[in-house]
Formats: C-alpha cells, structure tokens, sequence
C-alpha cells in the first residue's frame, strides 16, 4: 500500500514538473520570437520617412514599410491627447493615436515596431505628425489618430524599459531636424514676467507658452496644455537645465514638457549683455 502511495505522488510530482516546464517553455518562446521574423516590411528610419513630406501636403504611405522607435512621450499627464511621441537614433515624430491613456500600453522607454502602410504623413503649424485619417469636407485639413481596433495591426511592442537619453542642444542647434526629439536644454530660465505665472491656466483649462530665455542669447517657449496635470504648478525660478520634446508652431520654437520633475533649476538667474537682449 505504502509503496503504491509513493508511485502515485512520484508520478504525480513528475506531472506537475513537466507542465510547469511546458508553461514557462512556451511564455519564454512565445515573448522570445523575434518581431523581424513575424514582419516583411522594409525598415526605415524617421529622418527618410520625414524627407518624403512636403510642408502643408498629405502623403499616404502605400509602401510595405517599418519604424523601429522608442516611446519618449505619451499621454500620463494629460500634456499630450491621443498621441505618442516616438524616435530612433536620426529623429523623432509624433504619432497620433485614436485612444485615451496610450501611457498604459505605450510606457516611455517601450520600444516599438511600426507599420506604416496605409498611415498618412502630414503636419500641423510645421509640425510633422503621423496619422491615421484625414478629413478635408469641412473645407479645411483635419487629421485622426489610427483607430483603437487597427492598434495592434500597426504596432508591436519588442522591448520594454529601452534608453531614454535626451539629446543635449544649444540654441543655436535647434532646428527642424530636432522635431520630436527628446532633448535637454541648459543655462535657461524662465522669463522674469513668467515666473510670477502657472505653467498653463488650469481651472479654465486653457494652455499657455511661457518665454524661456538662455543665458547665451535666444528664446524658446515652454508649451502646455490646459489639461496637463501640472497646468497649475507655479513656474520655478532659477535657472539650470529641461528635458522635454521639441516642437515648432509657425516659426516658433517650443518645448512640450513630458513633467516637472524634467526641470533642475538649481543655479541663480543669470545676467549679461547676451541674456539682456532676449
């Protein structure tokens, strides 16, 4: 009796360990399968998909291609709406996107394939964007994200907690090319009239630039949307460095600021003759 016991739990024991194995087999292997294998699309990077628009134009990508990119901005705090923010190493692009709380399925530092067959290629005030729709029946140009059931078809997630390392830019360097790039700006501060202010006005829940000047000469504004979490925080003074996403509006220079914790102003104001002609 004894014995049969003991062949019974031994073989038992020898279940559960083959269908432990078995599962974690095939989680390794299912999460393991390398993304190029499941695709056929070429791969491209941001800056030649970039160079195939025409300012105020809308191109509708029919070519089977790929952007390997990683999340550096999305919507956790309200200072983005529907849209990602992606780059690789030769730039960055926003990514319109026709769902709420993106930051959950596309966390910063998620990196990311995708598709972009059947996107369109457009831009707003300059700005270069990707999209899922445009509409034009209105009598003017409007664009929509990729629709929510089409986000799996378009995106595939290959890693997580990729490198986020901001790019570290001098006035003088910020150019078009920086578009959707996450870089980081030292020696500025905000302008003596805006540090009074809110970073946005948020109980009317109406956006807002606020000067930001460089000790060296030049000015950028810092953007942010009336709904963004931290639209009421009041503008820090000092001076020191930002991390965020360049973008342009006309001819402007803008930063969009992913949160405060971004901003290190340790250092006091600075003073001269190249930051008094700001």
């Amino acid at each position: 009796m004894k014995k049969n016991y003991y062949s019974i739990l031994s073989s038992l024991l020898l279940l559960m360990i083959t269908a432990f194995c078995c599962t974690a087999c095939f989680k390794k292997a299912a999460y393991a399968i390398p993304v190029q294998d499941q695709l056929s699309d070429t791969l491209i990077s941001i800056k030649q998909l970039k160079r195939l628009h025409q300012m105020g134009e809308v191109e509708p990508i029919r070519n089977e291609w790929m952007l390997q990119a990683v999340v550096v901005a999305n919507d956790e705090y309200d200072n983005w709406y529907k849209s990602i923010v992606i780059q690789d190493s030769t730039g960055g692009i926003m990514l319109l996107m026709d769902g709420q709380n993106l930051f959950q399925d596309y966390p910063v530092g998620a990196l990311i394939r995708l598709r972009l067959k059947d996107l369109l290629l457009s831009d707003y005030r300059r700005m270069i964007q990707l999209v899922g729709a445009v509409d034009s029946s209105s009598g003017s140009l409007l664009t929509g994200g990729i629709p929510v059931p089409l986000f799996k078809q378009h995106i595939q997630i290959v890693q997580d907690n990729a490198p986020v390392i901001p790019l570290n830019v001098q006035y003088r360097n910020l150019h078009d090319s920086l578009q959707g790039r996450l870089i980081q700006l030292s020696g500025i501060e905000f302008s003596a009239a805006d540090t009074a202010q809110t970073f946005a006005d948020k109980k009317n829940k109406i956006g807002a630039s606020r000067a930001l000047k460089f000790c060296t000469g030049g000015t950028i504004y810092l953007r942010t949307s009336g709904y963004a979490d931290f639209a009421g925080g009041a503008i820090p003074n000092g001076n020191g460095t930002m991390v965020g996403i360049y973008s342009v509006f006309n001819s402007e220079k803008q930063l969009l600021l992913r949160h405060p914790d971004d901003i290190l102003f340790t250092n006091p104001r600075c003073s001269g003759a190249a930051w008094l002609k700001n």
